[in-house]
């Protein structure tokens, strides 16, 4: 009885690829966003390339925050459920937050930086997606 665990069984997502292919996604997304900010400052300029780090790291941290959340254990389906459900509202949280400071500061080329983010989002879709191809193929 002393070794007995009490409580529910936790859930883990220990998986070693779901946590590669959440390290793929965030590697992905951090990639997307400084080629855009470079192509940004080689073709348009410094307030254009900072305008797209802004919008791409909003998308970067949103995400991580939602990957990291995801992946921590936690007691039976409707908790993972709940967990999932608030990390998509801190997620929404950070980056209306993110958006924000950055229009408090009335610098960035709105245009780029929604553009940036976005890029991010597709990012989240487009990993998974080819990973599976990739898995289908060989």
């Amino acid at each position: 009885r002393a070794f007995k665990a009490t409580g529910p069984p936790r859930m883990l997502a220990r998986d070693p690829a779901t946590r590669r292919l959440a390290a793929r996604i965030l590697g992905a997304q951090a990639a997307t966003t400084i080629v855009i900010a470079a192509l940004c400052l080689v073709f348009a300029g410094r307030t254009q390339a900072l305008s797209a780090l802004a919008g791409g790291g909003i998308g970067l941290v949103a995400n991580a925050y939602m990957s990291f959340s995801a992946l921590r254990p936690i007691s039976g389906a409707a908790g993972a459920l709940g967990r999932l459900m608030f990390a998509q509202l801190v997620k929404v949280a950070l980056t209306v937050g993110g958006m924000l400071i950055v229009a408090q500061g009335k610098w960035a080329s709105w245009p780029v930086l929604i553009l940036a983010y976005a890029a991010t989002l597709f990012g989240f879709w487009l990993v998974p997606v080819l990973q599976m191809r990739t898995r289908r193929a060989g």
